[in-house]
């Protein structure tokens, strides 16, 4: 076995190749088995067909030491998942009279008659190591074939979760197939396009780099994540000094190490250093407030919240000056930081700040495109704002750019004001 194990992952079932339904359970199943030092190398989906999910285990098979197999676990006939290992193992299937008893049992503790069908979750290839699932009704079980280890796993996600925890994992810790997890730094950047990134970091990203780096976006924060080739000492010490390194060269973008969540950053610093904030928000109909207010204790420095869509809820609450939305129109700099410092005057509140665009689909012009978005803080009275123009995706990405945009440019303002005290 290398220093490392490394596993393939199959999720089994029609409905995900249809997108009926997402694969959550394969994001779940690397994260954990990253937090215990197995690296997944590839994943797979395959629909609900005997031959196909033998040809993906047998392809799993050929480069990784662990394959996991979600679904396809249940009692109907579409449930073939066992069928296919056997196939790839070229093994015989074989009632288990133990989980037969298993399966009986869950059902007479609900006053259920169990169905003929539900025999075949008794079915396992031969000389197999069931995994009891004390979530549902379909066992589990691993197979040892020449030095690897094919797992089938039920997929509905309660269930897979719990024989991970209460029966697979225990079986890998107690027969070694788990390592102390590879050295990571994670860095959460803000606003940086990916394209950009990648220029700025040039070779870091090579794949023989040492260490190894990989980055991915969503809803604005690019996660970059170095990780040492191995647990030597000269690995661990190159690991560290890329980050210092790292750490200097994304000094403005970079806004934790440790959070993605930007609302939990920036109540973090409003908390430590008691500073009062309220919003003012036209195009994401108060979803930045949703945000910050899902942190607790934010309740001790959050003020107060604008929804002002309308133009006259914009002169009404937060004391827009009309002559200022005729002139520029509500998607306009002065119209922002107009908003902010409504906000901040209605509220009291030492910070505040305001967003208003375009989110589309309609409603854009040649001048104010869908995806312009104007944002403006005010910190103890003195104003800043900026101009966004996202990509004209799609309405709710945009918004959610827009909102932790503004949640970014809030944590700036406290984090630049703080510096310059200290």
């Amino acid at each position: 076995m290398n220093a490392h194990p490394s596993a393939a992952l199959i999720a089994v079932g029609d409905e995900l190749l249809s997108g009926a339904q997402a694969d959550t359970n394969s994001a779940w199943l690397a994260r954990e088995l990253a937090q215990h030092g197995v690296a997944v190398e590839t994943i797979e989906v395959a629909g609900d067909d005997e031959p196909l999910i033998a040809a993906a285990v047998q392809r799993a098979l050929e480069r990784s030491e662990l394959v996991l197999v979600g679904g396809g676990l249940g009692p109907t006939l579409d449930d073939v998942t066992r069928h296919g290992i056997a196939r790839a193992l070229a093994r015989e299937l074989d009632e288990s009279a133990e989980a037969l008893a298993e399966v009986s049992a869950w059902f007479d503790r609900r006053g259920v008659v169990m169905s003929d069908t539900n025999r075949r979750q008794a079915l396992f290839p031969r000389d197999a190591h069931i995994l009891r699932n004390r979530a549902g009704t379909a066992p589990a079980f691993l197979v040892e074939h020449e030095g690897r280890v094919v797992v089938a796993l039920p997929g509905p996600p309660r269930e897979l979760s719990a024989v991970w925890r209460e029966e697979l994992l225990p079986w890998l810790e107690a027969h070694g197939w788990t390592r102390t997890p590879l050295a990571e730094r994670r860095f959460y950047l803000f606003g940086i396009p990916e394209s950009l990134f990648a220029e700025r970091v040039g070779a870091w990203m090579a794949r023989d780099a040492d260490p190894r780096m990989g980055c991915t976006v969503r809803d604005g924060t690019l996660t970059a994540a170095l990780r040492a080739r191995d647990a030597s000492r000269d690995s661990l010490a190159a690991l560290e000094r890329r980050a210092d390194e790292f750490r200097a060269r994304f000094a403005h973008e970079t806004y934790s190490e440790s959070e993605w969540e930007l609302e939990h950053v920036l109540a973090a610093e409003l908390l430590a250093r008691g500073i009062t904030i309220s919003a003012a928000e036209s195009c994401t109909g108060g979803l930045a407030q949703e945000l910050l207010t899902r942190v607790p204790g934010i309740s001790r420095v959050f003020r107060q919240g604008y929804v002002t869509y309308a133009d006259e809820a914009k002169q009404d609450l937060l004391g827009v000056p009309g002559e200022l939305l005729r002139a520029h129109g509500a998607v306009s700099r002065e119209v922002a930081e107009a908003m902010a410092r409504g906000a901040a005057r209605a509220s009291g509140s030492a910070l505040a700040f305001a967003i208003t665009g375009v989110a589309g689909p309609e409603g854009g012009s040649a001048s104010k495109p869908v995806g312009l978005v104007w944002l403006a803080t005010v910190l103890d009275g003195v104003v800043q704002s900026s101009e966004r123009r996202l990509p004209a995706v799609e309405r709710d990405s945009i918004r959610r750019v827009a909102a932790r945009t503004a949640l970014f440019l809030c944590w700036k303002r406290v984090r630049d004001a703080s510096a310059a005290r200290d």
